[in-house]
């Protein structure tokens, strides 16, 4: 296979455009289309910059002998993979520290102002939370999705799971004595929302562990 084949192939594979690839390679998108169209060839540096960028050996690159992509020597760190693992353990972290604040604010405002617009103000934000990791998984890979991303992936719904549930539950809850009033103390009331708390997010962690294999 041709270098330039090799060049066009590879970039279609990470999802990257002529643009994308330009722009990493400091070069311009015409220089990528003459390379890929075979009328130019990229330099020395240019070709240690591919190298290093997409993962593979200078030999795959400037070999015609190899013939597909599965005959690519992988480097075991790329600069993709390496920066794409660095951005999804960065949005675990921020978004799940996030969560974490939110409890504490929902705790402040159940147990110490009985605020239930402050509480479900937090849940709010825990659901923006959710949806922003999700906006941040599916729309903006920069790689070929590894296993570890996967492990992020299903980790933070885990845990934003079991930092999450206990409020709702436990409005649930409340509506439901309201509807349906019945002298319990605030005791067992209490005791009756953490265990509907756990077994539900037991249940939820099972099924979420479920669809990760």
């Amino acid at each position: 296979m041709k270098l330039a084949d090799k060049i066009l192939n590879i970039r279609k594979t990470y999802g990257m455009s002529q643009d994308d690839l330009a722009e990493k390679l400091n070069v311009s998108r015409q220089a990528i289309s003459r390379w890929e169209m075979g009328t130019a060839q990229p330099d020395t540096p240019n070709v240690l910059q591919l190298s290093k960028l997409f993962g593979v050996t200078t030999d795959y690159l400037l070999n015609d002998d190899y013939e597909s992509d599965r005959d690519v020597p992988v480097v075991k760190e790329t600069e993709i993979t390496t920066k794409a693992e660095a951005s999804r353990q960065s949005a675990f972290i921020l978004l799940t520290g996030l969560n974490v604040m939110i409890l504490f604010h929902q705790l402040i405002a159940c147990f110490v102002l009985q605020n239930a617009i402050f509480s479900l103000a937090g849940t709010m934000l825990s659901i923006a939370a959710v949806v922003g990791f999700e906006f941040g998984y599916r729309y903006r890979k920069i790689a070929p999705e590894p296993e570890s991303a996967k492990k992020y992936y299903y980790k933070f719904y885990v845990i934003a799971f079991w930092l999450a549930a206990y409020f709702p539950i436990r409005l649930l809850a409340n509506v439901a004595m309201m509807l349906y009033p019945r002298s319990y103390s605030g005791l067992v009331f209490e005791i009756i929302v953490v265990l509907v708390y756990l077994l539900v997010s037991i249940l939820a962690t099972q099924l979420i562990k479920k669809k990760a294999k």
